[in-house]
């Protein structure tokens, strides 16, 4: 399903992406695209060839997953913020061939790749070719959930990692059909707008950034990209809302609290969605926005759902602050108890999902599958409800997962580097509520007998292996864990350990 094709034929003159002061309409990027095609079919990519990309968010890296989309290869984005250790050993995971790289990225590239072969993303060129050039081939019927399914089941769109209990990620496989399913309910949702914006603040390694993509296309409305990609800039954020008429923009609760702290002005006028995920949202922030007027839409999902779960509109959040809404057109969620036995609204258990947007597996991972995907249906391991009228209320993301800033911390991943230490002989790691980042991550680390370290040479160790936002940003150093009866780290007391030691 080449969908850029089909939109370049239907709207070729709407206007798909805008970068600062330049612009592509949808018969540039589809000329371009296809160019980059052909020179990625030049260095031997192929249907179902894995491709690493290491791509800032730039036209280059929206051309790269077109275009790789459209020979029909799997892309695996790579987090920019890992540090080299780990992105090679997800390049090695992945399988990929080859890695897809910018002038920017080309040095740490060929660090990382271990030998395979670097192809670079050219610039994207200022002005499309004449439209004689182009070859617009006849779009595809639309197809239907059950005409998907067998190609959602076994053709990977994307590869992305996301990190598990066990502190190594697993590799989501998602589809074309998981993507494509997701854009329509996500529309029917918030519907869509000829003259629709969304400005693309989140990563392009993220389902929610990547999505963005692939539904815009959908659509036929434009992406707009920031010029400035890192770090997060709360004062451009708004000047970009101002000055490119931004309709829609996706943003992580940091982000918000960031945004209502850096300016006092109101929203553009012209904005009519905030979509607000990747993490709790606290209530202070939330009533700050609305009282500031912005058109918030809570909304809950995870990798494995391919973005979007359930998604309450501005009007909704106004109405019930706090729910994430009703689950979109053709998801199913049941609140389900440690039997799986489907619980009566009110009642809080597991969040499970059923529908064409959920993923196709781990892969090489069949255990993990077989538990995430038991019985039919997605366990998220989140805690929630549905209430009466059916919208979910989500009451705690994985019990162990840390949510700092929009990003992913699992507590064991970092337990394991820490341990690494000569003078750790045990450790925990949890996280600890944050008014900016929603969470920090901290740790209590007992030390081994007749050693010393301090946690500013701990916080070094972890930096040489971890990505910035994984270090502790507090290590506090116990003489022992707290522990059940069966010796199991008591979680909670820990945190309530590290937070009485973090304000004194």
């Amino acid at each position: 399903m080449d969908l850029l094709a089909a939109r370049a034929l239907a709207s070729p003159h709407r206007l798909a992406l805008i970068w600062g002061q330049r612009a592509w309409t949808y018969q540039d990027l589809h000329t371009h695209a296809l160019a980059l095609r052909q020179r990625l079919e030049q260095e031997g990519l192929k249907a179902g060839t894995r491709v690493a990309a290491l791509l800032p968010k730039s036209p280059e890296a929206v051309l790269a997953f077109h275009a790789v989309v459209q020979m029909g290869a799997v892309l695996v984005p790579l987090n920019l913020r890992l540090t080299d250790g780990e992105m090679a050993s997800q390049i090695q995971r992945s399988q990929a061939t080859h890695v897809l790289t910018t002038a920017s990225t080309a040095a740490r590239a060929r660090r990382v790749a271990k030998g395979r072969p670097v192809v670079m993303v050219p610039r994207a060129p200022e002005h499309h070719a004449a439209p004689e050039a182009a070859s617009f081939p006849t779009p595809p019927a639309a197809p239907t959930p059950e005409g998907l399914a067998p190609h959602a089941a076994h053709t990977p769109l994307a590869m992305l990692f996301t990190s598990g209990t066990t502190g190594r990620a697993k590799a989501a496989l998602l589809t074309l059909g998981n993507f494509y399913w997701s854009a329509i309910g996500s529309a029917f949702r918030l519907g869509v707008h000829p003259t629709d914006r969304w400005l693309l603040t989140l990563p392009l390694y993220h389902v929610g950034g990547l999505s963005i993509l692939f539904r815009s296309a959908l659509y036929g409305t434009t992406v707009v990209l920031p010029t400035n990609d890192a770090p997060f800039d709360p004062e451009g954020l708004y000047e970009t809302l101002q000055t490119q008429r931004v309709t829609l923009v996706s943003l992580v609760p940091t982000m918000l609290y960031r945004l209502l702290q850096a300016t006092t002005a109101p929203p553009p006028p012209h904005l009519r969605t905030v979509l607000l995920g990747g993490a709790a949202t606290p209530l202070p922030t939330l009533q700050a926005a609305q009282a500031r007027g912005y058109p918030v839409a809570l909304t809950y999902g995870l990798t494995e759902a391919t973005s979007q779960v359930a998604t309450a509109t501005p009007a909704e959040v106004r109405h019930k602050p706090g729910s994430v809404g009703h689950p979109l057109l053709f998801t199913r969620v049941r609140v389900v108890d440690d039997t799986g036995r489907p619980l009566p609204p009110g009642e809080i258990g597991e969040i499970t999902v059923q529908g064409p947007t959920v993923f196709a597996g781990y892969d090489d991972d069949p255990r993990a599958t077989e538990a995430a995907l038991s019985g039919g249906w997605l366990h998220t391991g989140d805690l929630g409800y549905l209430d009466h009228e059916g919208a979910l209320w989500v009451v705690n993301r994985r019990s162990d997962l840390i949510v700092t800033g929009g990003e992913n911390v699992y507590p064991a991943e970092v337990e394991a580097v820490l341990r690494r230490h000569p003078a750790v002989a045990d450790v925990c790691v949890v996280g600890l509520d944050d008014p900016e980042w929603g969470q920090r991550v901290a740790a209590a680390v007992v030390l081994r007998p007749h050693q010393q370290v301090t946690p500013a040479a701990l916080e070094d160790h972890c930096r040489r292996a971890l990505a910035g936002y994984k270090i502790p940003r507090f290590i506090h150093i116990v003489p022992d864990l707290p522990r059940t009866a069966s010796g199991k780290v008591q979680r909670p007391q820990v945190r309530t350990l590290l937070e009485k030691a973090l304000h004194r």
